[in-house]
């Protein structure tokens, strides 16, 4: 009998960690973590990413894969060495009415070797927890025992592994929000599309997925 055509399509590989090719991200032990800043959006009162910034929207954090710097080039020093040190927890924080806030944190579980690149890693969570609205950074230093989490940096900075315990505390003990995060990136992704007639500047015109990451780990189908 022949064989039905329809059973011999193949299937599209899968690149979702734990899948290869990620790579497991061996724990430092927990002596630093690192807390990174991301650009927010000002069409929303959740503190997603900017989404529907016209001429630069942005792809990270990624919630919708729960990757890093694997549809952007964000602070790439930050993640060679959290690969290079074994550093994974991942804190965020944006802007929000002329002040910083926390708003979460990846687990991070795997990481991927860009090809072509000299040391540029992707980053994959196992765990990722956010809320809404978030903590102002300015109100946690008498939480976090004087340690000055409000002390102004540019994109990145570094924190003691006693410091992100207690940020890990904190969060894991305020209502999970990620799911109107998630929600909240599709109305945004709407309302560009209606407005500019693309997403993501043309580049990924149908949003995020593990489906089209094969674009930016360059591999193939």
């Amino acid at each position: 009998m022949p064989l039905n055509p329809k059973s011999s399509k193949s299937k599209t590989r899968s690149v979702r960690p734990p899948n290869p090719p990620w790579v497991a991200l061996k724990n430092g032990k927990g002596k630093r973590a690192a807390l990174s800043f991301y650009y927010s959006d000002s069409r929303s009162k959740i503190p997603v990413r900017e989404v529907s910034h016209k001429n630069d929207p942005k792809g990270d954090p990624n919630l919708e894969t729960r990757t890093f710097g694997l549809f952007s080039t964000c602070d790439k020093r930050m993640r060679t060495t959290m690969v290079v040190q074994g550093i994974t927890l991942h804190f965020f924080c944006t802007n929000r009415k002329d002040m910083r806030i926390l708003t979460g944190y990846y687990q991070i579980g795997w990481y991927y070797k860009i090809p072509g690149t000299v040391n540029d890693y992707a980053l994959a969570a196992e765990k990722a927890r956010f809320v809404s609205p978030g903590f102002p950074l300015h109100d946690l230093p008498p939480y976090l025992y004087g340690f000055p989490i409000d002390k102004r940096f540019r994109t990145f900075k570094y924190i003691n592994g006693k410091t992100a315990n207690l940020l890990l505390q904190l969060l894991n003990a305020t209502l999970d929000s990620t799911s109107k995060y998630l929600s909240e990136i599709k109305r945004l992704e709407k309302l560009s599309l209606e407005k500019d007639g693309y997403l993501y500047r043309g580049k990924y015109p149908k949003g995020f997925s593990w489906k089209v990451a094969l674009r930016p780990m360059k591999l193939k189908p």
